[in-house]
C-alpha cells in the first residue's frame, strides 16, 4: 500500500504543478517517466518532475539533458524518488524532503483551537491569502490566479480566529488522493492548522488518503500528527 500511495502522491503533485502552470499560460507535458515544462514555470515550481523510480533514471537523465539544452536560464527538477545524478549536468541539490501520507480512515482528536475554516472563493481573498502565505510580503507576480478557485478539485483554505486570519493551506484532489501543500501558520503554531486541515480534507473529499511532502520541523510536525513517511525526494537546481 505504501508504494501505491507514494506513486499516487507523486502523480498528484505533478498534476497540481501542471494546473498552476496552465493558469500562467501553458500546460506541461506528460511522458511515461516525466512531467516537464519547456517554457518555464512560476516561482517555486519545478520545470520537470520524475514520475517513476530508479529503473527509469538513465532515461530521465538523458531526457533532462535534451530538455535543458533547449532553453537557457535556470532549471529546477523534482527527483521524486531520489534516483537521479544530475551533478554531471551542472545541477546541485537544493534540498531533500520526505513524501508523507495519512490513510483515509485515520482521524484526529479535536485540538481545541476553536478555529473557523473557510474556502477562499474570491480574487480579493485569494490575494490576501497569498500575501499571508508569503509572510506578509506581496508577490511581484502572483503565483495563484483566480481560475484556480473555479476548479472543484482545488481548495484554498483559510483558518480564522475572531475574523483574524491564522493560517491556511491548499488541497488538491487528484490521482485518488488529496494533496496538501503551502501550509502556513501566522505566529508559528502550526499544529492546530495541520489538524484542522486534515478535518477539512475529510469533509470536502471524504474517503481519500491525504499526501504531501515536508522537511525539517514541518516534517516532524506532520509525523507527530499521524502521517507516515513514504519515501525521499530531492530538488535539483541549476543556474
Amino acid at each position: 500500500m505504501t508504494s501505491l500511495l507514494l506513486h499516487r502522491a507523486v502523480r498528484n503533485n505533478a498534476l497540481w504543478c501542471d494546473i498552476v502552470s496552465a493558469v500562467h499560460g501553458q500546460r506541461g507535458e506528460f511522458t511515461r517517466t516525466l512531467w516537464l515544462h519547456r517554457q518555464g514555470t512560476p516561482p517555486f515550481y519545478p520545470d520537470a518532475i520524475t514520475l517513476t523510480g530508479a529503473g527509469s533514471a538513465a532515461e530521465q537523465e538523458e531526457a533532462i539533458a535534451v530538455l535543458t539544452r533547449s532553453r537557457p536560464g535556470g532549471w529546477g527538477i523534482k527527483d521524486s524518488y531520489c534516483a537521479l545524478d544530475l551533478a554531471p549536468q551542472g545541477f546541485t541539490v537544493l534540498f531533500e524532503a520526505e513524501w508523507i501520507g495519512l490513510d483515509a480512515d485515520d482521524d484526529l482528536d479535536d485540538d481545541g483551537s476553536g478555529l473557523t475554516w473557510e474556502r477562499v472563493e474570491t480574487a480579493g481573498k485569494l490575494a490576501a491569502w497569498e500575501k499571508a502565505w508569503a509572510g506578509g510580503e506581496p508577490q511581484a507576480t502572483p503565483i495563484f490566479a483566480e481560475p484556480l478557485l473555479q476548479r472543484p478539485e482545488i481548495a484554498f483554505l483559510a483558518a480564522y480566529s475572531d475574523k483574524a486570519l491564522q493560517g491556511g493551506a491548499i488541497l488538491n484532489h487528484q490521482a485518488e488522493v488529496i494533496g496538501h501543500s503551502n501550509v502556513f501558520a501566522i505566529g508559528g503554531n502550526e499544529q492546530p492548522i495541520r489538524t484542522g486541515l486534515v478535518r477539512e480534507a475529510r469533509r470536502l473529499f471524504p474517503g481519500e488518503p491525504i499526501v504531501g511532502y515536508e522537511s525539517g520541523d514541518d516534517l516532524e510536525n506532520a509525523l507527530a500528527l499521524g502521517f507516515t513517511a513514504l519515501g525521499r525526494l530531492r530538488i535539483w537546481a541549476r543556474d
